[in-house]
């Protein structure tokens, strides 16, 4: 059976109306037959997931905060910039968490919120091709 003859199938037992039944059909569906009731849930889900994101986001600007108010201190202290091994505890919290994805995203993360480094002495000369002073 087509859809047109399902349509005017319908019609018959509902009787003659203002709408007719493969009319209704289609304005209870959206794009490709897709329910509309369907359409709003994941329209709701894609908000969830966008405050999700933007969470995340807020997050991360507030590690960034943090992180960079250790390195300081720590470079006041004459310490480096970095520490490996508390990275490495970092990026294996993700791991178990996570998965192997959860390496690469905390990696991300870290780069994210260590910011650039600080220029070496000399590093602007040596890009110019002038020796450092």
């Amino acid at each position: 059976m087509t859809q047109q003859s399902i349509g005017d199938l319908a019609a018959k037992a509902v009787g003659t109306g203002s709408v007719s039944a493969t009319e209704a059909e289609r304005q209870a569906t959206g794009p490709a037959g897709v329910d509309r009731q369907e359409l709003d849930r994941q329209e709701v889900d894609r908000r969830e997931i966008d405050s999700l994101d933007s969470r995340i986001v807020q997050l991360i600007h507030e590690r960034h905060h943090v992180s960079s108010r250790i390195q300081q201190r720590r470079r006041r202290e004459g310490g480096p910039r970095t520490v490996l091994k508390r990275e490495m505890v970092v990026i294996d919290r993700y791991r178990q968490g996570l998965g192997p994805e959860g390496t690469a995203l905390a990696t991300a993360i870290l780069r994210l919120c260590r910011g650039p480094a600080p220029e070496a002495p000399g590093a602007a000369n040596a890009e110019r091709g002038e020796p450092g002073t």
